[in-house]
């Protein structure tokens, strides 16, 4: 993180500050330099920052054996970008390389979501991800859930729920940044999501888990192939 310049850093504070409420600027930039990456999105036109996601790569003891663990933290995209891809697409493709790093160790997506757009990310990518609406989350699924999360957050996580919850509460989207319309509202993920954190307006963060593997890659790249195929 050490590349970052002082102008990009200033700019993703910026962004940060414009669409989250409740937000510190030194405890965004212990977020940002704690991470191992960042992933920005630029304006194609003046190269001026519009999104963008930090990402920390580790090992973890898990209960199914060692692992590695792809956590995400600050993420934000700004509101005329959304419905472009070319974020999500950068991240799919960095946590496929750390996959293919990682040797035969299994890797997962850890992340936890105040917002549904980056549920989504999950619940449309990813073929076995933790938790969902259509079946139960496997238990060694949820205790590697829960370990990870209590050494993050501590106290700050309510293992019976599997929230994030803040005291005093975290930071939460500006209402109106990241509307969905009534169709969106009755898709089973998105449902889901809404009824397992009630509390995302207020800050509540669902922890999530995806597991990054070759099945997930071939998924990925068949759905990116059939969009092309579709513009076109």
């Amino acid at each position: 993180m050490a590349t970052l310049d002082a102008a990009t850093r200033a700019a993703m504070w910026r962004l940060y500050e414009a669409y989250y409420r409740r937000v510190d600027a030194a405890a965004f930039e212990a977020d940002l330099t704690e991470k191992d990456h960042v992933i920005l999105l630029r304006d194609a036109g003046d190269g001026s920052v519009q999104g963008f996601t930090t990402l920390r790569v580790y090992r973890h003891a898990g209960p199914e054996g060692p692992c590695v663990i792809v956590f995400s933290g600050d993420t934000i995209i700004a509101p005329r970008y959304h419905g472009q891809t070319a974020l999500q697409r950068a991240f799919l493709r960095y946590v496929m390389v750390t996959a293919a790093r990682a040797g035969r160790l299994p890797v997962y997506w850890f992340l936890i979501s105040k917002g549904v757009r980056t549920y989504l990310l999950l619940s449309r990518n990813f073929l076995a991800y933790w938790p969902r609406h259509d079946a139960p989350t496997p238990s060694a699924m949820r205790e590697l859930i829960d370990q990870l999360a209590l050494k993050r957050f501590g106290s700050a996580y309510r293992q019976d729920l599997g929230l994030v919850r803040w005291e005093p509460p975290g930071p939460h989207l500006a209402d109106g940044v990241a509307p969905l319309d009534p169709q969106a509202l009755e898709r089973p993920d998105v449902s889901f999501f809404m009824s397992v954190n009630p509390g995302a307006d207020e800050g509540d963060e669902l922890c999530c888990l995806g597991r990054v593997d070759l099945a997930m890659g071939a998924n990925y790249l068949k759905r990116l192939m059939k969009r092309t195929f579709i513009r076109r």
